[in-house]
């Protein structure tokens, strides 16, 4: 990551990163996921985020993808306050992609500071792979939705820093530019094509 770390953080990069082995983002460059985590971990960082703020950044994703990871695990392994953010931050799987993405909706005003910081660098990251890296079965208006959706969480975030919100709200207008772009270059090629 480039900063300086201590054995906490050091110790849920490794777990998170051997948990995630194998899997991948949904972009066309195919980047491990351990690159997401990297990211939403730096984000968190550079943000002021302390120590345990940023173990879970590392974590976020081990209950909900990497079975059979549990909150009790990431309890005995690191603390309860991590323990706590990641369960904060773990999507139910028992409820459909729409109801867990309703529910994120639904429960974001409630979010600790920790999670709160978590979820901010987590949309962040995403609405920039969608910039850089979108995932081919992605249609554009799928693409549109996921940041509409992502901004709808982020507004109701809790005590995140006024320019970590900026920084989300300036990459959400990148992103919709490059889709009207991408739009716009669809378009004119379909005209072309008859």
């Amino acid at each position: 990551m480039g900063l300086v770390m201590n054995s906490l953080i050091i110790d849920a990069e490794q777990f998170a990163r051997e948990r995630h082995e194998g899997q991948f983002r949904k972009g066309h460059l195919k980047e491990p996921y351990s690159v997401h985590l990297e990211e939403v971990a730096r984000l968190c960082k550079s943000w002021g985020a302390e120590d345990e703020i940023v173990a879970a950044a590392w974590l976020h994703d081990t209950v909900e993808d990497c079975p059979p990871t549990s909150i009790d695990e990431i309890k005995a392994v690191f603390n309860k306050n991590i323990a706590s953010i990641v369960d904060e931050l773990t999507d139910k799987k028992s409820l459909s992609k729409a109801e867990r993405k309703q529910s994120q909706i639904n429960r974001a005003a409630k979010k600790s500071y920790g999670a709160s910081l978590v979820i901010l660098a987590d949309k962040t990251s995403n609405v920039g792979s969608i910039i850089h890296s979108p995932p081919k079965d992605w249609s554009l208006d799928r693409q549109q939705s996921y940041i509409v959706w992502a901004q709808q969480v982020v507004e109701l975030l809790p005590n995140v820093p006024a320019e970590a919100r900026q920084q989300f709200v300036t990459l959400c207008d990148q992103a919709k530019f490059r889709l009207y772009n991408r739009y716009l270059d669809a378009s004119c090629l379909k005209e072309i094509l008859g």
